[in-house]
């Protein structure tokens, strides 16, 4: 006979969690994790099966999806560069002058004025 497993079975859930299920795959997502990752992390801490953690991951990139739909470009255009600025001044502080080249290179490219190469 077969072992159960220790993971708890989720059998169905309320709006509030799958809104918290959401709120962490989204975290998961801006912290570079994959999807099988992403997976992994929710069947140890909420218990889902795999198919529903990949309908979470699904759900979580349309819900970004459409949030980034909604920016306005000229507006996050401004929110990079001003990063990339920040980046830049770190970078010369800490004297990482490779990190303050693309920063460099980030903001001629986001203001469109990279020069062009032969």
């Amino acid at each position: 006979m077969a072992e159960r497993s220790a993971k708890p079975q989720k059998r169905g859930c309320s709006a509030r969690e799958i809104a918290e299920e959401l709120m962490e795959v989204r975290h998961l997502l801006n912290l570079g994790k994959n999807n099988p990752q992403i997976c992994r992390i929710l069947s140890d801490k909420y218990g889902l099966q795999e198919r529903t953690a990949y309908r979470r991951i699904a759900d979580a990139r349309k819900q970004q999806v459409a949030e980034l739909e909604q920016l306005d470009r000229r507006e996050l255009a401004a929110q990079l560069i001003n990063a990339a600025q920040e980046i830049l001044d770190e970078a010369r502080t800490t004297r990482q002058l490779s990190n303050a080249l693309g920063a460099l290179g980030f903001i001629s490219r986001m203001t469109g004025i990279e020069v062009p190469r032969n």
